[in-house]
């Protein structure tokens, strides 16, 4: 019976090194499974974040379109007039020439008086659409509103740098200079 234990003995040796050869490799191949899948958390971790971030960034791309849309869509709406108005500025202008005419007799001024109503009736229309004339006459000269065309000499009415007279008016926009003066401008 001695011979039966000591053999007992020794498969329970050869027992315990085999369960712990096979719990060494089941700890070690739970450990890999382990890495393995924490590997691949990290890459769909990091792929989560490239989208997120891809995410963000159209998100405010689409905010920048927007808010640019949005300004363009203002700017039509404050300047559309522009195009129309830069092409009745002539009108205008040769309108306003027509009434420096002096007439003499009762149909020229009855003329000229028609002239002057359709005058004041285009200019009225050009200020409701937020057109308006430069006032420069007689004010220090600004090259954004005027374009000085000529000079003369300063003297005691007149300052250097002065606007003396307006040989074509100027006019704007809202804030925008549509045709600025052609003015005539003292000079030292």
């Amino acid at each position: 019976m001695a011979e039966f234990s000591e053999e007992a003995k020794d498969e329970q040796v050869t027992d315990s090194q085999t369960d712990s050869t096979e719990d060494s490799q089941d700890t070690n191949a739970e450990a890999s499974k382990a890495e393995s899948q924490q590997a691949q958390v990290d890459e769909l971790t990091a792929k989560i974040d490239e989208l997120e971030n891809k995410y963000l960034r159209a998100e405010a791309e689409i905010q920048n379109i927007q808010s640019h849309a949005k300004k363009e869509q203002a700017d039509l709406i404050k300047y559309g007039v522009q195009p129309l108005a830069k092409d009745i500025l002539p009108i205008i202008d040769n309108l306003e020439r027509a009434l420096q005419v002096e007439v003499s007799d009762e149909s020229g001024e009855q003329l000229k008086k028609g002239v002057s109503m359709v005058s004041d009736h285009l200019i009225s229309a050009m200020k409701d659409n937020g057109v308006e004339l430069l006032d420069v006459l007689g004010k220090p000269f600004d090259p954004q509103f005027s374009q000085a065309i000529q000079t003369v000499p300063a003297d005691d009415d007149h300052p250097a740098d002065t606007v003396v007279s307006v040989l074509q008016a100027g006019y704007k926009l809202k804030d925008r200079v549509l045709r600025p003066a052609m003015v005539v401008v003292a000079a030292d």
